[in-house]
């Protein structure tokens, strides 16, 4: 069972300030606006394909990487919800799949 994981802003904050970056310098870096990399590492925003394009080639992280860790995070905060709502039921006629 997953434990409520972090946000990938979470991460990125203190990756970069190991990296003594400040938000301006790392915006300018990723070809991103401020307010657009602000709002990432507050949580507000999640990390979309490019995003994590352009972190795995500044980082050296894999391609993929961040966007693992949003993925992660939003399945998390979905099966809380899930928790809090009436369950829902197959359809009827829809036999299981192999996925």
């Amino acid at each position: 069972m997953m434990h409520n994981p972090a946000h990938p802003g979470e991460l990125l904050r203190w990756w970069l300030a190991d990296l003594n970056l400040s938000i301006t310098n790392a915006a300018e870096h990723l070809g991103i606006g401020r307010v657009t990399l602000s709002r990432l590492l507050n949580c507000h925003a999640a990390v979309s394909a490019d995003m994590d394009l352009r972190l795995s080639q500044a980082l050296g992280t894999s391609q993929g990487y961040w966007l693992r860790l949003q993925t992660n995070r939003d399945a998390w905060l979905a099966s809380q919800l899930a928790a809090k709502r009436k369950p829902i039921t197959r359809f009827s006629g829809v036999t299981e799949l192999l996925v």
